[in-house]
Formats: C-alpha cells, sequence, structure tokens
C-alpha cells in the first residue's frame, strides 16, 4: 500500500487530476510568493495544522485549511472502507478510506481518508494510531502503521458487531476467532451457564471439532442427524460414528465395533441360501423360497441363479455364474480364487403383481407392497441385511419408527430408492422397538414396495440377526446359529 508522509493532503475536484499541497516541515503552500520564504508555513505534529506565522500574507487561508483539517479528522467516521474509486454523487463533508487498488480521482492514495470538502477530494495520510468509527460496517477501525484493523479494544465493543477477533483473525465464517492457551466461560449472578449450539433443521450439524494441525480428529453432536453422535477422523475428511446416542430412547450403540469378527449370527436357519434348511456342506441343491419370507399383492418369485463353487468364470469347472450373480460376486470379493469358490446360494429374483394395497410414495414414485419379513415373534432389537438388485423400475424400502437403513454401509435419513442403474446394494436395516410400545411381530424389518405389476428385483443372502449389529457391507453369506448342528 502506498502511504504517503504523515499529514500530506491532496485536494481535487471529482473525476479529475488532483493537485498535492505539502503540509509537513518546513513546507510552503503555492501562495508562498505572497509571504518572505523566511516565514514559511510550519505544521503542528500530530494533524499537521498549518500554523499563521508572524507578518504573514493572507493568514485567512491558512486558518481556513486548518479548519478543513479538522472539520475531517475530528471525531473521524468513514462510510466505508471498500471503495476504490470515488462515488458518483458525494455529499459534502463525506469521508471514506481509499481501499486498494485505487483508482480514478483516487489513484495511488491507497489507506488514505478521502474527504468530499468544498467540492473537491482532499486526501489525509493515516498515522499509526488513527482511529475511525465506520458507519459501513458498524464498529471501530484503527491504523497500525500499515492497514485499517477492526478494532476490538478494552472499554466494550459497539452494539451487535459482526465478526471479532481476539489475538486472531475473523472472517465471515469464522466471525468469532480466539488466539489463547485457554478460555474460561462462567456463571453470572444466576450461578448457571449453559453454552447453546443451534442449527437450522435435522440435516444441519451442530457440533464440536478438535483438530490437530488445523485437520479434524474428532466430533461431537449432532451431525446430519438430531441423534448426538462421537466421530473420529484420520485425515480430517472421512468421519466414522464411533458412538452415537438415540434421541427418542437414550439406546447407545457403537456403530464401528460390532462387526462379524466379533459375534454376528443368523436367525434365518438356511443361512440365506434360499435352499432349504439344514444345508451346511460348501455346495446346496435347489431353489427354495424360505418361509421366513412373505409375498405380497400376488408378486411370484423364481430362483435367478445361484453362485457355484468352482465355477467356470474364474477358472474353475462346476458351472458359470449368470450376469447377475457374477456381478454380486465382483462386488463382495477379490479377484481370482475368492470368486471361483466358496459357500452355494441362490439369488431369488420376485416380480410384482396386480395388487395395489399398501400404497408408499418416496422420492417421486409410488409403489405396493410386494415383500416384506414374514410376520413371527420378533426380537425389540435385531438387524436385518442383504443384497437388493431394482431390474426394471426403482423400488422403495420404507422406514419404520424406531429403524435405521444403510445402504452400501451408509446410513439414511429416511426411507430409500434404488433405483436400476444403482445396481447390487447391500442393505442393513437396524431395527429398535420399545418392549413398551411393540406389538411383538410388526413393523416388519424389511418391507419392500414395487411401481407396477410385472416390475422384478432381486435378493440374495439375506440375514437376521439379533441386537443393534453393524455387519460390513462385503460379508455376504451369515451363518445360521444351527449350522453347526
Amino acid at each position: 500500500m502506498r502511504k504517503g508522509r504523515r499529514g500530506e493532503a491532496a485536494i481535487g475536484s471529482p473525476g479529475a487530476a488532483t493537485r498535492t499541497y505539502p503540509t509537513g516541515d518546513r513546507a510552503r503552500l503555492p501562495w508562498r510568493d505572497l509571504q518572505p520564504e523566511s516565514q514559511a508555513m510550519q505544521t503542528s505534529p500530530n494533524l499537521a495544522l498549518p500554523y499563521i506565522m508572524p507578518l504573514q500574507a493572507q493568514s485567512h487561508v491558512t486558518h481556513n485549511e486548518a479548519i478543513r483539517r479538522l472539520d475531517c479528522l475530528t471525531r473521524l467516521a468513514v462510510i466505508d472502507r471498500t471503495r476504490t474509486e470515488p462515488p458518483p454523487a458525494p455529499a459534502d463533508g463525506d469521508r471514506h478510506i481509499v481501499a486498494a487498488p485505487a483508482t480514478g480521482a483516487w489513484e495511488g492514495r491507497d489507506g488514505a481518508v478521502a474527504a468530499f470538502q468544498d467540492g473537491t477530494w482532499a486526501f489525509y495520510a493515516p498515522a499509526e494510531g488513527w482511529t475511525a468509527w465506520c458507519t459501513g460496517e458498524t464498529g471501530w477501525l484503527h491504523f497500525d502503521g500499515s492497514d485499517w484493523q477492526q478494532h476490538a479494544g478494552s472499554g466494550g465493543l459497539p452494539g451487535n458487531p459482526d465478526q471479532l477477533g481476539i489475538n486472531a483473525t475473523a472472517d465471515s465464517v469464522n466471525r468469532l476467532a480466539v488466539g489463547s492457551d485457554a478460555s474460561l466461560f462462567s456463571h453470572d449472578s444466576a450461578g448457571d451457564h449453559r453454552m447453546v449450539i443451534n442449527k437450522a433443521q435435522t440435516a444441519d450439524t451442530a457440533s464440536l471439532v478438535f483438530q490437530s494441525g488445523w485437520s479434524g480428529r474428532a466430533e461431537m453432536g449432532l451431525t446430519g442427524s438430531d441423534d448426538f453422535a462421537f466421530k473420529v477422523s484420520a485425515d480430517g475428511t472421512n468421519f466414522v460414528d464411533a458412538l452415537t446416542i438415540d434421541r427418542q430412547t437414550g439406546a447407545v450403540s457403537f456403530p464401528a465395533t460390532n462387526l462379524p469378527s466379533d459375534m454376528v449370527v443368523n436367525l434365518y436357519q438356511d443361512s440365506g441360501r434360499m435352499a432349504g434348511n439344514g444345508q451346511t456342506g460348501v455346495t446346496v441343491g435347489g431353489f427354495v423360497f424360505p418361509s421366513y419370507l412373505t409375498l405380497y399383492n400376488g408378486a411370484t418369485v423364481t430362483g435367478h441363479g445361484k453362485f457355484i463353487h468352482n465355477n467356470t468364470d474364474h477358472g474353475g469347472s462346476a458351472g458359470s455364474l449368470t450376469a447377475s450373480v457374477a456381478e454380486l460376486i465382483a462386488q463382495i470379493r477379490e479377484p481370482g480364487s475368492y470368486r471361483r469358490y466358496g459357500n452355494e446360494f441362490w439369488v431369488a429374483e420376485i416380480a410384482a403383481g396386480a395388487g395395489t394395497a399398501g400404497p408408499f410414495s418416496h422420492d417421486g414414485v409410488t409403489g405396493y407392497e410386494a415383500f416384506f419379513n414374514a410376520q413371527m415373534i420378533r426380537m425389540p432389537a435385531m438387524t436385518f441385511h442383504g443384497y437388493l438388485r431394482a431390474l426394471d423400475a426403482p423400488i422403495l424400502f420404507r422406514k419404520a419408527a424406531g429403524q435405521t437403513i444403510h445402504v452400501g454401509g451408509a446410513p439414511q435419513p429416511g426411507a430409500v430408492r434404488l433405483d436400476p442403474a444403482d445396481g447390487w446394494q447391500a442393505v442393513m436395516i437396524q431395527d429398535l422397538q420399545p418392549p413398551r410400545t411393540s406389538f411383538g411381530y410388526i413393523p416388519a424389518t424389511l418391507d419392500v414396495y414395487v411401481p407396477s405389476a410385472g416390475n422384478r428385483f432381486q435378493l440374495a443372502c439375506p440375514a437376521l440377526a439379533p441386537g443393534i449389529a453393524r455387519i460390513d457391507p462385503d460379508t455376504g453369506l451369515i451363518a445360521s446359529v444351527s449350522s453347526w448342528s
């Protein structure tokens, strides 16, 4: 920034060149020919007010110049500090701090106080310690010797400042910034103290973030949900839920702790292989639709195909996989022998019937109930996991109270729509029903809705685990509790 010498003043008309009148030590004004050089005007040390010298001719000129400076600088208040050129129609007495890079009639006057006086612009170069009230910011400014800064000194602030930095720089995002080794918030006369962090709506965030080297490592609060959560991160970008607390029940869950490596078993006796109960070997026979699943509104089911142990797709000899089965295996298993060998299971293909009972609308689609868990004695807390794929049209999953639906390992805020373009998706539904307000057999943990008769979708590896568990999206089959009997 260009800074003039302390006390320098320049005068000019809007849009025209300005004339510079030095007023510093030993300086002389243009009317110096009216007085002896030995009697050149001197100025005061702080505001550079011109002194009237002995025997000075036209002393009123000097006096008026001093009055003009005092009128500008006494109780200095500027309109703004964002303009780089003069306003089109200034009023007499208007004052601005010239913003960089200045242009037009203000060119070269970055940081100076520009005052419109007697029909022309005058410029006053600030000295360190000058203060000014900025009406545009409703706050005080001070000049630190290099630039104008927001003033946050002692004695309180003007009402409702939009930013405050305490030993730190506030900005439009961090409107309050504090640089300190400690901060204290204490009670007042009532003896209590409560800090409130508010958000606008459920999908927004109200939280505290803990950083290391300006990169987030932990977060706690309401993050995209009204359930309280503790999150951790290794890189400051990807956060994992470590602990969540249900806002309605107070139930605590550890989403990243209860993986299948700890203990998850399947309550379905066929282990979700859909080949009949009691199949404990690696291979299975024909397709058997299980009784724990219910078709509705005239829906029908067929065995689409099965994963074949030692399949020819990956170098074996036992038979080839259908394209859909091959895509599922490629999604949950590493290449090579991991896709060639494994426990066999069937993929069910379900076609919606013509019935229209139980309509449900979500995300621009209206569907009719086609498929759900059979109504039977249910646990207060349980978790469904399986793989689903829409073939002809979107399918919808309805979310009942107390349920959380995860797709591909990510929790969803409500009901879910799957489109054919989404391919296979791992669907996990955590279902927690308070015993005192539970019927004991509903709601169904899995409830699928389809728009039109004939629309198809596929299901593989269904599992129902006791309690609220987190099941890895790449798990595949989950063994039944009777698999070792």
